[in-house]
């Protein structure tokens, strides 16, 4: 009988220990410091990785750049004949494809006009009506502004009127809607009433 408080006494003191072992391990896992410091290695894992898998990564990054040189080369050559290829049956292609479609031809034409006029050095004549048109600029703005102001001032009284208008119908036909609703509630009431009549 003595023994069983005793044993009671050691079972309470190992639970306690044990819970109290628990709690410091929680404790210690949910600490913001932990937390933390348990991210921080693994982004520096994932982003740093080992050092083995460096070298791993390295030996293996060496051979197939090799191996990419070696199809680059073959594929630069393949490509340079493909352009040359090209180059030579463009004129034949365009001619082919313009053929019966003079739209085509012209854009075309327009197109290239705009390549060849990039590569020309600008001239004397076209600075000059670029800086007219510069010094002009303040002006031409202006005027678009007050033009803008006037249209928005004209189409705000507009959308005014119109808003107005729509409120105006929009109230007629909830109007419209109440009484209609009334209305049949009314009938359904009467016939209401004279069913139940008639069944009397």
């Amino acid at each position: 009988m003595a023994q069983e408080p005793d044993r009671l006494r050691r079972e309470i003191e190992d639970t306690r220990a044990s819970l109290t072992r628990d709690v410091d391990m929680l404790a210690e896992k949910t600490s913001p410091r932990q937390v933390a410091k348990r991210r921080w290695n693994s982004v520096r894992d994932k982003v740093m990785g080992s050092t083995e898998q460096a070298r791993d990564a390295t030996g293996d990054a060496v051979g197939s750049l090799k191996d990419s040189a070696s199809r680059a080369g073959d594929a630069a050559g393949e490509k340079a004949h493909e352009a040359a290829d090209a180059v030579r049956n463009t004129p034949r292609a365009v001619a082919q494809q313009t053929q019966g479609n003079p739209i085509a031809a012209g854009i075309i034409a327009f197109g290239v006009g705009m390549l060849a006029a990039t590569l020309m050095p600008v001239t004397d004549a076209e600075r000059r009506v670029g800086r007219q048109v510069r010094e002009n600029a303040d002006e031409v703005t202006d005027h678009v502004k007050d033009v803008a102001q006037e249209m928005k001032d004209d189409l705000s009284d507009s959308v005014r009127t119109s808003v107005e208008e729509v409120k105006s119908t929009a109230q007629d036909a909830a109007q419209t809607t109440k009484d209609q609703a009334r209305s049949s509630a009314q009938d359904a009431k009467d016939q209401t009433k004279g069913a139940v009549q008639n069944v009397r």
